[in-house]
């Protein structure tokens, strides 16, 4: 298969992000290192405008890089000409990691650590708190799935010793929550206030079942200075758990392995471009489907001299922000928030995109939901999977009906059904939304037949 697939895009108007010149070198600097000196980009060499021409235009100019070329072309082919790959590995300068593959494939990554720790420092500038606790080696405790990042174990417990690496505490060694015992859950609250972590960071939906269990038992747990929150998108039922437990700033922010930390979350709530360590370009969806404030991210990695990525589809859908915030930081694009990933959006009876998000708020409305999973079986037809401690099961479908109905059409069919807990796919991350139809995205991008 070609490399990347080329689409011509409709402009429309969108809020003009800001940029130093700085950016601008590191972005052409990004550019020409990847189609001169990386062997999977030789074919995109016929799409460059040229070094007379802006380097946004250059971008725009270019392709899209997808998972299936990262997987065609792993893990090699994006390392720059000159760079001996096996003496790296040898050495122990670099590494070969493999992501979840939550919702495709897992790909191979050149993971080369130096170059995570610096995206990761400069996100910490984009809010306030993490910018003042004076964040490197500060003691961080991490609440994920053990088969994304930690130690598993599938068989016995292991020691708080065990599961401690450097300045990180990993908290479980249980890759599904719906498993976690009452003592597990004690165990990891305990570990918390013996390690004292400046941070923890968590995957909501992992956070959001230790916090359930903490406010049903009652128990007092740690403070950090902040706690971020990564892995996958949260719902706003996961922030309410989360919220009732933990009363430092909760911080969202969002990355990949592939790409390093692309957008933090600031004190007022918006999300900010981590301009240091990537350029992103930003492609509208059709009005119809939300657009142009809604569209796909496109991201392009800085300084990372093992692997150089151009235009990488993240298979996110975010939504720009039309003001400046109000924290007073304008470079790079300013969101909303992040709506949720192309392969979990779904569709109203009318045929207009649904993301994430959206249906998140529906279901959020009501009361009592703890977890839910939300499939749609046909274009009007839509299966919802959830989990109540506290709630009437017969109350609660009443409401979700109605809340759904009017997201979709009242016109779409909701068939709930109660369950004691739900398990994350493959052990690894939870799916809260999905079609088991495709939905292609170049369909919804502006300019689309």
């Amino acid at each position: 298969m070609p490399l990347g697939t080329k689409k011509g895009m409709t402009l429309l108007p969108i809020p003009a992000p800001t940029y130093m010149p700085e950016y601008r070198t590191s972005a052409k600097i990004a550019l020409e290192t990847a189609l001169s000196s990386a062997p999977a980009y030789r074919t995109w060499r016929r799409y460059d405008r040229g070094p007379s021409a802006d380097i946004f235009e250059r971008y725009q100019a270019m392709p899209v890089l997808t998972k299936a070329d990262l997987r065609e072309h792993q893990p090699a082919g994006f390392v720059p000409e000159g760079r001996d790959l096996a003496s790296a590995l040898a050495r122990g300068e670099v590494e070969l990691v493999k992501t979840s593959g939550s919702t495709s494939d897992a790909v191979t990554n050149v993971w080369c650590q130096g170059w995570w720790d610096a995206s990761e420092s400069s996100s910490w500038k984009l809010h306030a708190a993490t910018a003042a606790a004076r964040l490197g080696d500060h003691r961080e405790a991490i609440l994920s799935s053990p088969r994304c990042v930690g130690f598993a174990s599938d068989v016995g417990y292991l020691s708080m010793e065990q599961r401690t690496l450097w300045h990180y505490l990993f908290l479980n060694e249980k890759a599904d929550p719906a498993e976690w015992s009452a003592t597990l859950c004690d165990r990891m609250i305990e570990e918390l206030g013996r390690f004292e972590p400046a941070v923890i960071e968590a995957n909501p939906s992992f956070l959001s079942v230790l916090c359930r269990h903490a406010i049903k038992r009652e128990r007092q747990v740690f403070q950090p200075a902040v706690v971020t929150l990564t892995y996958e998108n949260p719902s706003l039922i996961h922030l309410r758990h989360i919220r009732s437990v933990f009363h430092c700033p909760v911080i969202g922010s969002y990355g990949a392995t592939e790409s390093g930390y692309v957008f933090m979350q600031c004190e007022a709530g918006r999300l900010h471009q981590n301009v240091e360590q990537c350029h992103v370009d930003f492609q509208p969806l059709a009005p119809r489907h939300g657009g142009p404030m809604l569209g796909r991210i496109l991201v392009t990695t800085f300084h990372n001299p093992w692997r150089s990525l151009i235009r990488f589809d993240m298979g996110d859908l975010v939504r720009l922000a039309a003001e400046p915030c109000p924290c007073g930081r304008h470079q790079g694009l300013t969101l909303v928030g992040i709506e949720g990933r192309i392969a979990n959006a779904t569709l109203s009876s009318a045929g207009r995109l649904v993301t994430q998000r959206e249906a998140d708020a529906a279901i959020a409305e009501v009361d009592g939901i703890d977890q839910y999973e939300l499939v749609q079986t046909g274009a009007a037809t839509l299966s919802l999977r959830y989990a109540s401690d506290t709630g009437d099961p017969a109350a609660i479908e009443i409401e979700l009906r109605a809340s759904l109905q009017r997201c979709y059409g009242s016109s779409v069919k909701i068939i709930p059904g109660h369950v004691q807990a739900l398990s994350p796919v493959r052990g690894v991350k939870y799916r809260l939304t999905r079609a088991e139809f495709e939905i292609d995205v170049h369909d919804l991008l502006a300019g689309s037949p």
